[in-house]
C-alpha cells in the first residue's frame, strides 16, 4: 500500500512540474506574430525590392500592471506604418469585469511629442490561455529619440501601457525573412 501511495505521490509531483513548466514556455512563447504582416503600403512600398525596416528589443517583458505583453515591433520610415504585436492572458477578462472575448482596443502614444495613432488589428489567434494580436499603425512620425507606448484600453478610461521603445534606444536594422520577402511580393 505505502508502495502505490509513493507512485501517486511521485505521478502528481511530475504533472505539476510537467504543467509549471508547460506555463513557463507558454510565458515565453513570442513566436506568433513575430513577423511583419504584408499591408498594401508595405507591399507598394517593396515595389521595387527594397524596403528600410527599423526595430528595437522591447526592453520589458510585460506591462508594469501585467495586464499585457508586446513585443516584435516594426517600424518603416517610408511609410510611416508601426507594426507590433500584443499578448493578454484570459485571465485579464476576470480583472476588468469583461467577458471572455471582448474586444479591447490599443493605440500608440509617442510621448515625446503627445501623439496618439489607433492601432488596427491585422490579424487575432489564440493559444491555450493567450491572446494574441498583430497591430498596425499608419503616418506615425516617429523621431530618432522618441518614445513610444503601446496603450492597452481596457474599460472606463482604465489603461495599461508597456513601452515598446524608449528615446535612449537606438534603431537597429531589421532584416526581412525569405517568407516576408515572398508575402512582400504579392
Amino acid at each position: 500500500m505505502v508502495k502505490i501511495i509513493k507512485q501517486i505521490a511521485t505521478a502528481i509531483l511530475f504533472i505539476i512540474c510537467g504543467m509549471f513548466i508547460f506555463r513557463c514556455c507558454m510565458v515565453a512563447d513570442k513566436s506568433v506574430f513575430d513577423e511583419l504582416f504584408a499591408t498594401d503600403s508595405l507591399i507598394t512600398a517593396y515595389a521595387d525590392g527594397e524596403l528600410e525596416v527599423k526595430t528595437v528589443k522591447v526592453e520589458k517583458e510585460i506591462a508594469d500592471d501585467g495586464y499585457f505583453a508586446a513585443y516584435a515591433f516594426c517600424f518603416i520610415p517610408e511609410t510611416g506604418e508601426v507594426q507590433v504585436a500584443v499578448r493578454w492572458n484570459d485571465s485579464v477578462y476576470e480583472y476588468t469585469d469583461m467577458t471572455e472575448g471582448h474586444e479591447y482596443s490599443f493605440h500608440l502614444l509617442n510621448e515625446t511629442t503627445g501623439e496618439t495613432f489607433p492601432l488596427t488589428a491585422l490579424e487575432s489567434k489564440k493559444r491555450a490561455i493567450y491572446n494574441y494580436r498583430k497591430l498596425s499603425a499608419d503616418a506615425v512620425n516617429l523621431g530618432d529619440t522618441d518614445t513610444l507606448t503601446v496603450v492597452m484600453e481596457l474599460r472606463d478610461g482604465f489603461e495599461s501601457t508597456q513601452v515598446i521603445r524608449y528615446g535612449e534606444q537606438p534603431f537597429e536594422e531589421y532584416k526581412l525573412s525569405g517568407g516576408e520577402k515572398k508575402g512582400l511580393n504579392g
